[in-house]
C-alpha cells in the first residue's frame, strides 16, 4: 500500500504512530474545509461550522459525523433543494480527500497570494543574478513575516 502519511487518514500497518505524526493531515483537512465551502458558499459554510462545533463540543468525532453534520445543515439552512443536495454530497469525494496522499484531489484550490509571487520572483530575481548582485528590491524581504520568507527561502 505504501506510505499513506501525507493522507488526512494515515494507515499504519503496524509502524509505530509516531512515525505518522505531521502537519500535513492538518493542511489536508484544512484545504477540505476550503473545498466544502468553495461548494456549499460561504453562508451554509458558517452555518455548517457552527452547528458542527455546537454539536460535537462535548464529545469525539470522526469523518462520518462530517458527512452527517454537514448534509443536517444543508438540509436545515433553507438554502438548498433535495436535488442540490444529493448533487453537493455526491460532488464531495471523501475517500479520496481521507485516504489519497497528496495535496487537493479537487484540483480547484488556489492558495497563490500577491506576496507569495513577489516573494518567488525576489528569489529567481537572485538565482538570474547568479551571486552577483542583488536585486534592486531586495530590501522588502526585511518587511515579510516569517512563512513568506519561507517561500522566497525554498524557492531559492
Amino acid at each position: 500500500m505504501g506510505n499513506t502519511y501525507s493522507s488526512i487518514h494515515p494507515v499504519l500497518m503496524g509502524d509505530n504512530p509516531d512515525n505518522s505524526f505531521s502537519e500535513v493531515p492538518y493542511e489536508k483537512g484544512y484545504q477540505l474545509l476550503m473545498y466544502i465551502q468553495s461548494v456549499i458558499g460561504k453562508s451554509a459554510m458558517q452555518q455548517f461550522i457552527g452547528a458542527y462545533v455546537q454539536y460535537y463540543k462535548e464529545t469525539s468525532i470522526n469523518s462520518f459525523d462530517q458527512q452527517r453534520a454537514l448534509a443536517w445543515a444543508l438540509e436545515n439552512s433553507g438554502e438548498f433543494t433535495s436535488t442540490q443536495i444529493n448533487h453537493i454530497l455526491g460532488e464531495i469525494d471523501w475517500n479520496t480527500w481521507k485516504y489519497a496522499v497528496g495535496t487537493d484531489p479537487s484540483g480547484t484550490l488556489n492558495f497563490n497570494t500577491t506576496n507569495q509571487a513577489k516573494a518567488v520572483a525576489l528569489a529567481n530575481a537572485y538565482v538570474a543574478l547568479n551571486g552577483t548582485a542583488s536585486p534592486a528590491n531586495f530590501g522588502q524581504y526585511n518587511t515579510w513575516y516569517s512563512n513568506l520568507k519561507v517561500v522566497f527561502h525554498d524557492t531559492l
